[in-house]
């Protein structure tokens, strides 16, 4: 027991700097088709977009930005040109924009010939951003309507009504569980072991455990942090309450921070549920916030936040299979159990608020 907690130790401490939440996770695509013209509008964290120009993300300003457009798109879509049977189609130029911590290009690409359109896309197989770094796209040509995913396993996008594929609810359940870091492809993929890219929500429920109580107690718990997603996911469904990005991440991280404070402390044990429904609320509104840029009907809308925050619960009861049983063996041994138990939530605690510090940081700049 003593041994597994000091490799704990050691990967928690290995976790907190080089561990990137939720910018470097997905990006955003909208593609609306008419006839032969295809106009997108690409939405990428600032973070990204400066790893992909392989420049200090400090340094990439509206001038900049500018200056770079063409780069940009080149490296991102422009350089694999939607084809047809006719041949590629050309694009019109893009244009760029930064708005808060979102960098947005737009283009249109006017295509001949019939059939099917296919796209692929330099950013996913160069793999600049990350190595699980997908793009949610949200086509519309015509009168439909469709969701589809790009990523390492699927890196074309084929346009059109024919085309197969669409993104459904399993998709977005599954979504949920590879974010929070449940899923054995975040943990080990063909270049080895590594850690999750959902490490923030591992820690967040890990804390939670950390405080102990009952396998009721726990439940109740994590069932606090499902009310809260839960009201999130209608909030967010019908448009009524949608807060920027730059608030949200930094209270994300500070959420993480305080829970590890309180099971350092103790000092709110009995209200420990209603921190966690609190909490769940902040976490929900992070992919709430993602998926608006994407214009979704609020069918859809409904459907992607639901199934993902369905995906997202049945990660943390996974997680909370593996972990329980081991925070109970160390709240059992009276002897060393209680420096692992406040060991472990002080490392949470400071990965926490080193998160929050550079969150701010990274809004104010």
């Amino acid at each position: 027991m003593i041994r597994f907690a000091l490799l704990v130790v050691l990967v928690l401490v290995s976790a907190v700097r080089p561990a990137i939440a939720h910018p470097l996770d997905v990006g955003y695509i909208r593609v609306d088709g008419k006839d032969n013209t295809f106009a997108i509008a690409l939405d990428i964290d600032i973070q990204a977009a400066a790893l992909v120009l392989r420049m200090d993300e400090a340094k990439l300003d509206a001038a900049t930005l500018t200056a770079r457009t063409k780069e940009l798109a080149e490296l991102t879509y422009a350089r694999s040109p939607i084809m047809t049977s006719a041949g590629p189609c050309t694009w019109s130029g893009a244009a760029a924009s930064i708005t808060g911590r979102m960098v947005r290009i737009t283009d249109t690409a006017t295509c001949t010939g019939d059939g099917p359109r296919r796209w692929e896309f330099p950013m996913i197989r160069e793999s600049r951003i990350s190595p699980t770094f997908e793009l949610l796209v949200k086509e519309g040509l015509g009168d439909s309507e469709r969701l589809t995913l790009v990523d390492r396993y699927q890196q074309e996008l084929e346009l059109g009504a024919e085309a197969e594929g669409s993104y459904g609810f399993v998709e977005f359940v599954w979504s949920g569980v590879v974010h929070i870091g449940a899923a054995p492809s975040e943990w080990h993929d063909e270049e080895g072991w590594k850690l999750p890219d959902g490490i923030d929500h591992i820690l967040f429920l890990l804390a939670l455990i950390l405080g102990g109580g009952t396998l009721l107690q726990l439940i109740g718990i994590a069932s606090g942090f499902t009310v809260g997603h839960s009201i999130t996911l209608a909030l967010a469904a019908v448009g009524a309450v949608r807060p920027p990005a730059e608030v949200i991440e930094p209270l994300i991280a500070l959420s993480i921070a305080f829970v590890a404070l309180e099971a350092i402390t103790g000092l709110w044990k009995k209200h420990r549920w209603k921190i966690a429904t609190a909490f769940g609320l902040v976490h929900g509104f992070g992919f709430a916030n993602a998926l608006s840029g994407l214009d979704l009907s609020t069918g859809q809308m409904a459907k992607a936040l639901f199934g993902y925050n369905l995906g997202v619960e049945l990660g943390q009861l996974a997680l909370m299979v593996v972990l329980v049983p081991l925070v109970m063996l160390a709240h059992r041994n009276k002897k060393v159990g209680p420096y692992i138990i406040k060991g472990l939530a002080g490392l949470i605690f400071v990965a926490g608020m080193y998160w929050f510090i550079e969150r701010v940081l990274s809004a104010l700049s």
